[in-house]
């Protein structure tokens, strides 16, 4: 038995009002979670002193040599190509710990500055060799001005190997404009005699 067609327009009419009224309750819910624009995240909390925060390490490599290898406390910070206009050189890597609210924040950097071939062998005609790395190490103040949501460690290391460490919210672009151009891509030379140099 098909509905006359003022029931059909009053199941219309009531379906109508409850689909309205459910929009605005999860309109309201939604906007009772967020503050600024519609559809922004929510703003940071403020983190009490002392909250163990761990950072991404992202890498700055302003020399004209890769880096194989850096650290940050002794956590491995990947490996840095030479930086670029719009690239410091290494992607992101966890991972550097921070406590929130500490007047003093400091980190060891080691990163590799050179190295030396050795063991020198030929196998189907071609030449095979150890790579031996020498490795700088210095502690770095961190800039003081940390950011109310700190989620990066910057490490921007410069040719005069002068280290530079920031807390960011978001990663930045190198501080240096350089060219990939310049990068050196000369083999390194023969260790002494040929073997590896004692530790």
């Amino acid at each position: 038995m098909q509905p006359n067609s003022s029931s059909q327009s009053l199941w219309q009419r009531s379906l109508r009002a409850s689909v309205l009224l459910l929009t605005m309750l999860c309109t309201a819910a939604c906007n009772s979670q967020t503050t600024g624009e519609p559809g922004a995240e929510p703003p940071p909390k403020k983190l009490s002193r002392g909250t163990l925060i761990s950072l991404g390490i992202v890498g700055y490599n302003y020399t004209n040599r890769y880096i194989d290898a850096f650290s940050v406390d002794g956590a491995g910070g990947g490996n840095l190509f030479v930086s670029g206009p719009s690239s410091g050189g290494g992607g992101t890597v966890c991972c550097a710990n921070y406590r929130s609210g500490v007047d003093t924040f400091k980190v060891t950097i080691r990163w590799q500055t050179a190295g030396c071939t050795y063991n020198e062998r030929f196998s189907h005609g071609e030449r095979f060799y150890d790579i031996h790395h020498f490795f700088k190490e210095v502690q770095v103040q961190v800039e003081p001005n940390i950011p109310d949501n700190p989620r990066y460690l910057e490490v921007h290391i410069y040719p005069d190997d002068r280290v530079e460490a920031v807390v960011t919210e978001e990663v930045s672009r190198p501080r240096l404009i350089l060219s990939k151009d310049r990068a050196d891509r000369s083999p390194y030379p023969r260790c002494p005699n040929g073997k590896k140099p004692q530790e």
